[in-house]
């Protein structure tokens, strides 16, 4: 085999710190088939990001030269930190009495679950730049990853997605029209913690858009909806144009039953049916494990619940909490919209809902009553112009006979028409309060 440079990162920060660093390096140079061409001096540094309390690192680089592939380096590197004490799994940013971290190896990319080269911040770490430098590298020479791939063509994007998967990753979807706000984030925060890779989706989807409604006038913020993606720890970012999506000729559509109609389906009849064929060709291209859906669209979260399990879809949909602002009133990207009338005025819904709750909570159980006080609020607002309030089952969503209910999920929808233009809003609550909620 031809011999590969690579750029070896060297760090500890438990036990005989030098020691450590330099047992590595003599086992290293005795394994066939590898040479330790330089090695940095060793300098301290200061944990970066979120960890518990722990000393400092002492860290240094390496220049190898081998005729190992990539992956059986990497075995050689875990086995040298498991004789040093590492053990494996543990939680991140923990400390460690051994860090081998290849950095570069030749000008390959691989992205699974165990290797991702070039390392994806390696040039982010003083640690290692610093010694880097020291060593004479230029370090713009050396191969960088960006740190989130923004692809807008879908079988770019379905590459991309299969690359992940072939690597033993456990992929996260997290669609979206854009327009991103802390809502949004935390779906992709969420996915972040759960999933070994994350793709969002910013496509303002024109088949869930009626005639009448506002596509040409939702908000489009590319560059700053990828500064959120990055922050949440987003890796791919799939920014399809309609052509894209959908191709001359193209003419298939889902249609969703039982939780597609009533409320929203109901005042926006074509909605779901552009929801469920979008989500349907996401699930299609990216193969996903995990999808992500905040609750505040409940329905559409039945919907999509609906149509992944009738058609075979192998998908763990998740749903999300909703992201409130200090008010209660529930994060959307159409607040943007809103008179500063408008937006006090907002959090009646909020309040309409907490208030009905409240009364279930102390022993009222009466569907209707808890509906009528609903409306009652809400009527004491003279700006909110109510479309909906529904009391129904957790989760499809069914409807609940009048009578006493043990449960349920109240949603509601109201328009607030005092700006520029109407803006229609939706919340939802559960009579019974999660763990998540104070």
């Amino acid at each position: 085999m031809v011999a590969v440079q690579v750029w070896l990162g060297l760090g500890s920060n438990l036990g005989d710190r030098r020691g450590h660093l330099t047992g590595a390096l003599t086992a290293l140079a005795a394994v066939p088939g590898v040479q330790v061409l330089r090695v940095s001096s060793f300098h301290e540094s200061e944990l970066l990001g979120e960890g518990p309390p722990q000393g400092p690192f002492l860290n240094g680089v390496a220049e190898l030269r081998t005729t190992l592939g990539p992956q059986a380096l990497l075995g050689v590197l875990q086995a040298l930190e498991a004789q040093a004490g590492r053990v494996r799994p543990a939680p991140r940013n923990h400390p460690r009495p051994l860090d081998l971290d290849l950095l570069t190896y030749g000008d390959l990319r691989c992205d699974t679950r165990e290797l991702v080269l070039p390392h994806p911040r390696w040039h982010e770490r003083p640690f290692v730049t610093g010694p880097l430098r020291e060593l004479g590298v230029a370090l713009e020479a050396l191969p960088q990853r960006p740190g989130v791939a923004v692809v807008g063509d879908p079988q770019a994007f379905a590459a991309q997605c299969t690359e992940w998967l072939a690597g033993g990753c456990v992929v996260g979807l997290v669609p979206t029209m854009g327009a991103l706000h802390d809502g949004h984030r935390s779906l992709m925060e969420i996915a972040a913690r759960e999933c070994d890779r994350v793709a969002a989706t910013i496509f303002v989807n024109p088949l869930q858009f009626g005639p009448n409604e506002d596509f040409a006038a939702y908000p489009r913020t590319l560059e700053r909806d990828l500064e959120v993606c990055r922050a949440a720890g987003v890796h791919a970012v799939f920014t399809p144009t309609p052509e894209q999506m959908y191709e001359p000729g193209f003419c298939s559509q889902v249609q969703v039953g039982a939780e597609a109609q009533g409320m929203e389906g109901a005042l926006r009849p074509d909605h779901f049916r552009g929801v469920a064929t979008v989500v349907a060709r996401l699930f299609a291209l990216a193969r996903p494990q995990r999808a992500y859906f905040g609750e505040k669209d409940a329905q559409q979260v039945a919907v999509v619940r609906r149509m992944t399990r009738d058609l075979g879809f192998p998908v763990q949909i998740v749903p999300c909490p909703i992201v409130r602002e200090a008010d209660g009133l529930a994060r959307s990207s159409r607040n943007v919209y809103l008179s500063a009338e408008d937006r006090a005025a907002a959090t009646v819904l909020v309040r309409a809902l907490r208030s009905a709750r409240q009364q279930f909570l102390r022993g009222a159980c009466d569907r209707d009553a808890l509906l009528q006080r609903v409306r009652a609020v809400v009527a004491t607002e003279p700006r909110a112009q109510l479309d909906y309030v529904e009391l129904r089952r957790e989760g499809d969503l069914a409807e609940l006979p009048p009578g006493p209910v043990d449960g349920g999920r109240l949603l509601i929808a109201a328009k607030f028409a005092g700006g520029l233009r109407p803006v229609r809003l939706l919340d939802n609550l559960s009579l019974r309060p999660g763990p998540d909620e104070a």
